[in-house]
Protein backbone atom coordinates (compact mmCIF):
# COMPACT_ATOMS: atom_id res chain seq x y z
CA UNK A 1 0.00 0.00 0.00
CA UNK A 2 1.24 3.50 -0.78
CA UNK A 3 0.89 6.92 0.74
CA UNK A 4 -1.64 8.95 -1.27
CA UNK A 5 -1.19 12.70 -1.49
CA UNK A 6 -3.31 15.27 -3.32
CA UNK A 7 -1.91 18.77 -3.71
CA UNK A 8 -4.31 21.61 -4.60
CA UNK A 9 -6.39 19.30 -6.80
CA UNK A 10 -9.26 20.88 -8.69
CA UNK A 11 -11.80 19.29 -11.03
CA UNK A 12 -14.38 21.20 -13.06
CA UNK A 13 -17.33 19.98 -15.08
CA UNK A 14 -18.03 22.88 -17.39
CA UNK A 15 -18.46 25.95 -15.19
CA UNK A 16 -19.20 23.86 -12.09
CA UNK A 17 -16.29 23.28 -9.72
CA UNK A 18 -16.69 19.74 -8.37
CA UNK A 19 -13.47 19.71 -6.29
CA UNK A 20 -11.73 22.95 -5.34
CA UNK A 21 -8.07 23.18 -4.28
CA UNK A 22 -8.17 19.93 -2.29
CA UNK A 23 -5.12 19.03 -0.20
CA UNK A 24 -5.25 15.51 1.22
CA UNK A 25 -2.63 13.22 2.73
CA UNK A 26 -3.45 9.56 3.43
CA UNK A 27 -0.64 7.70 5.20
CA UNK A 28 0.45 4.27 4.02
CA UNK A 29 -1.83 1.66 5.64
CA UNK A 30 -4.18 4.28 7.08
CA UNK A 31 -7.90 3.46 7.30
CA UNK A 32 -9.58 6.44 5.69
CA UNK A 33 -13.21 7.55 5.20
CA UNK A 34 -14.33 10.31 2.87
CA UNK A 35 -17.61 11.79 4.13
CA UNK A 36 -19.71 14.73 3.00
CA UNK A 37 -23.06 15.81 1.60
CA UNK A 38 -24.32 14.91 -1.86
CA UNK A 39 -22.50 16.78 -4.60
CA UNK A 40 -19.49 17.82 -2.52
CA UNK A 41 -16.92 15.95 -4.66
CA UNK A 42 -16.37 12.65 -2.82
CA UNK A 43 -16.87 10.41 -5.85
CA UNK A 44 -15.01 12.81 -8.13
CA UNK A 45 -12.04 12.78 -5.74
CA UNK A 46 -11.98 8.97 -5.69
CA UNK A 47 -12.27 8.87 -9.49
CA UNK A 48 -9.25 11.21 -9.76
CA UNK A 49 -7.22 9.03 -7.40
CA UNK A 50 -8.15 5.95 -9.47
CA UNK A 51 -7.33 7.74 -12.74
CA UNK A 52 -10.84 7.87 -14.20
CA UNK A 53 -10.84 11.67 -14.03
CA UNK A 54 -7.93 14.06 -14.57
CA UNK A 55 -7.76 17.23 -12.45
CA UNK A 56 -7.57 20.64 -14.13
CA UNK A 57 -5.12 21.75 -11.45
CA UNK A 58 -2.93 20.16 -8.82
CA UNK A 59 -1.05 16.89 -8.49
CA UNK A 60 -1.75 13.37 -7.25
CA UNK A 61 1.10 11.31 -5.77
CA UNK A 62 1.42 7.68 -4.73
CA UNK A 63 4.36 7.71 -2.33
CA UNK A 64 6.62 10.28 -4.01
CA UNK A 65 5.64 9.40 -7.59
CA UNK A 66 3.45 11.88 -9.51
CA UNK A 67 0.67 9.77 -11.06
CA UNK A 68 -1.62 12.67 -12.04
CA UNK A 69 -1.65 11.77 -15.73
CA UNK A 70 -1.14 8.01 -15.51
CA UNK A 71 -4.03 5.88 -16.76
CA UNK A 72 -5.95 3.66 -14.29
CA UNK A 73 -4.11 0.57 -15.56
CA UNK A 74 -0.82 2.00 -14.24
CA UNK A 75 -2.04 2.92 -10.75
CA UNK A 76 -2.56 -0.48 -9.08
CA UNK A 77 -5.79 0.66 -7.43
CA UNK A 78 -9.20 -0.92 -7.08
CA UNK A 79 -12.61 0.68 -7.25
CA UNK A 80 -16.17 -0.49 -6.74
CA UNK A 81 -18.49 1.43 -9.05
CA UNK A 82 -21.76 2.98 -7.96
CA UNK A 83 -24.39 1.36 -10.14
CA UNK A 84 -27.92 2.69 -9.86
CA UNK A 85 -29.50 1.16 -12.98
CA UNK A 86 -29.54 4.50 -14.79
CA UNK A 87 -29.30 4.82 -18.54
CA UNK A 88 -26.13 6.89 -19.11
CA UNK A 89 -27.28 8.18 -22.52
CA UNK A 90 -30.51 9.67 -21.10
CA UNK A 91 -31.23 12.84 -19.12
CA UNK A 92 -32.55 12.90 -15.57
CA UNK A 93 -36.09 13.43 -16.89
CA UNK A 94 -35.81 10.60 -19.41
CA UNK A 95 -34.48 8.16 -16.78
CA UNK A 96 -37.28 8.93 -14.33
CA UNK A 97 -39.93 8.87 -17.09
CA UNK A 98 -38.71 5.60 -18.62
CA UNK A 99 -41.09 3.24 -16.82
CA UNK A 100 -44.05 5.58 -17.25
CA UNK A 101 -43.42 5.80 -20.99
CA UNK A 102 -43.22 2.01 -21.18
CA UNK A 103 -46.73 1.94 -19.67
CA UNK A 104 -47.84 4.31 -22.46
CA UNK A 105 -48.98 6.93 -19.96
CA UNK A 106 -50.00 10.31 -21.49
CA UNK A 107 -47.06 12.72 -21.67
CA UNK A 108 -48.76 15.41 -19.54
CA UNK A 109 -49.20 12.88 -16.73
CA UNK A 110 -45.61 11.64 -17.12
CA UNK A 111 -44.33 15.21 -16.91
CA UNK A 112 -46.35 15.87 -13.74
CA UNK A 113 -45.30 12.65 -11.99
CA UNK A 114 -41.63 13.09 -12.91
CA UNK A 115 -41.70 16.69 -11.64
CA UNK A 116 -43.30 15.62 -8.34
CA UNK A 117 -40.82 12.78 -7.84
CA UNK A 118 -37.82 15.00 -8.58
CA UNK A 119 -39.11 17.69 -6.20
CA UNK A 120 -39.31 15.08 -3.42
CA UNK A 121 -35.61 14.28 -3.81
CA UNK A 122 -34.55 17.90 -4.47
CA UNK A 123 -33.54 17.20 -8.09
CA UNK A 124 -36.18 19.25 -9.97
CA UNK A 125 -33.54 21.66 -11.27
CA UNK A 126 -31.66 18.87 -13.05
CA UNK A 127 -34.31 17.55 -15.47
CA UNK A 128 -32.31 18.26 -18.65
CA UNK A 129 -28.93 17.20 -17.28
CA UNK A 130 -27.38 13.92 -18.47
CA UNK A 131 -27.07 11.52 -15.53
CA UNK A 132 -23.36 11.17 -16.31
CA UNK A 133 -22.93 14.78 -15.13
CA UNK A 134 -24.38 14.13 -11.67
CA UNK A 135 -22.57 13.30 -8.47
CA UNK A 136 -22.90 9.80 -7.03
CA UNK A 137 -25.43 10.99 -4.45
CA UNK A 138 -27.46 12.80 -7.10
CA UNK A 139 -27.47 9.66 -9.27
CA UNK A 140 -28.72 7.68 -6.29
CA UNK A 141 -31.63 10.09 -5.80
CA UNK A 142 -32.56 9.95 -9.50
CA UNK A 143 -32.54 6.14 -9.45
Amino acid sequence: MARVRLESVQKNFGKMIAVHALDLDIAEGEFFSLLGPSGCGKTTTLRMIAGFEVPEQGRIHFDEVDITFRPPSQRNTGMVFQNYALFPHLTVFENVAFGLRARKMPFAEIKQQVHEALQLVEMAGYVERPVTQLSGGQQQRVA
